[in-house]
């Protein structure tokens, strides 16, 4: 073989070997440009995820701030009373709407100690709940709760014997200046002092 003739099949080697070189770094390319697609679906798909991650925290900040205007609104309205540290009241000829005396708390001063009445500053669900003793033996103990000028709930025993109590509880409907109050019956009694054995207790639920 000649001189030219292996200059030729060198160059032919060289060749080859450079064309499975670029080969090889076209296989590289390939790949590396799918692993950039692949990392710019994940870093796309990232990003969606932290979009919709950054609505809902937009959108539970917004019911929050929502929640403390609501709240600040609303009407705060409670009451916990005592009737008396005078022992024992009554009985009476006719009935009478017991004043009780003692102020526990009345936020938003919704119940007047002058007239025993509690007056609804708003439309809304109204909880109320009592507890009355009598220190009397033999006697029924009756007491009314009044909604207006209408009797909504009739609680009532008979003991043989003294210092019993009654109790009761329910949810009214007032329309703003409505007025709740307890009503004790002609010819019973009621007994309190100052541990408070004689309760008016009541808030708002919620505005309508």
């Amino acid at each position: 073989m000649t001189t030219s003739e292996n200059e030729v099949e060198e160059l032919k080697r060289q060749n080859a070997v450079l064309k499975a070189r670029m080969k090889t770094s076209e296989n590289v390319m390939e790949e590396l440009k799918k692993e950039n697609t692949d990392l710019q679906s994940r870093v796309t798909a990232s990003e969606d995820k932290s979009t919709v991650l950054e609505t809902r925290m937009t959108t539970s900040e917004n019911e929050v701030e929502e929640l403390k205007i609501q709240n600040a609104d609303r009407p705060k309205v409670a009451f916990s009373l005592g009737l008396t540290d005078a022992g024992q009241i009554g009985p009476f000829n006719t009935d009478i709407t017991l004043k009780f005396s003692k102020v526990i708390t009345n936020f938003g001063q919704v119940y007047s100690p002058t007239t025993g009445l509690f007056t609804a500053p708003v439309r809304g669900a109204y909880y109320f709940s009592f507890n009355l003793m009598d220190n009397r033996s033999n006697a029924w103990r009756d007491v009314h709760l009044y909604h207006n000028d209408k009797r909504v709930l009739w609680s009532a025993n008979y003991s043989a014997n003294s210092y019993e109590s009654v109790s009761n509880s329910l949810v009214l409907q007032l329309e703003k200046g409505d007025v709740a109050y307890l009503v004790l019956r002609a010819g019973d009694s009621v007994y309190d002092d100052v541990n408070d054995y004689t309760t008016f207790n009541g808030f708002l639920l919620f505005p309508l």
